[in-house]
């Protein structure tokens, strides 16, 4: 039988990674997203305990209007999910994860630069 309610099914529109470990998620979001958060399993989004086996990161991309959520399938292992949204969502989520007490977000400036060698005398 089937659970009654809401599916997490129902709230992706792409998958960037299937059935990877939480190490290679938490890279991806690094490496799309300028703003990321730690998200504890069990967090509720859109009425949809997030399914997680440790803490991972979420992330946050304005630009595109779009949320990188992880989620843990029993049967599939760790995936990442593309969350189509928008900037009122977004905000509600940035600001109920920083009420959680969580430990602060990371938002990159832009692309680090190489530190360059000192000149040897």
């Amino acid at each position: 039988m089937m659970p009654e309610g809401p599916c997490f099914n129902d709230l992706w529109s792409e998958i960037l990674l299937k059935n990877v470990t939480p190490l290679r998620v938490e890279n991806r979001v690094k490496k799309i997203c300028r703003e990321y958060y730690p998200l504890e399993p069990g967090y509720v989004f859109r009425g949809i305990p997030i399914l997680l086996s440790k803490p991972l990161l979420v992330g946050i991309d304005d630009d595109a209007e779009r949320i990188l959520m992880p989620f843990r399938k029993p049967c599939y292992g760790t995936s990442l999910y593309v969350i189509d949204s928008d900037r009122e969502e977004i905000a509600c989520l940035r600001e109920d994860l920083c009420q959680r007490g969580l430990p602060e977000p990371v938002k990159k400036a832009g692309v680090r630069k190489k530190k360059q060698k000192k000149p040897v005398e």
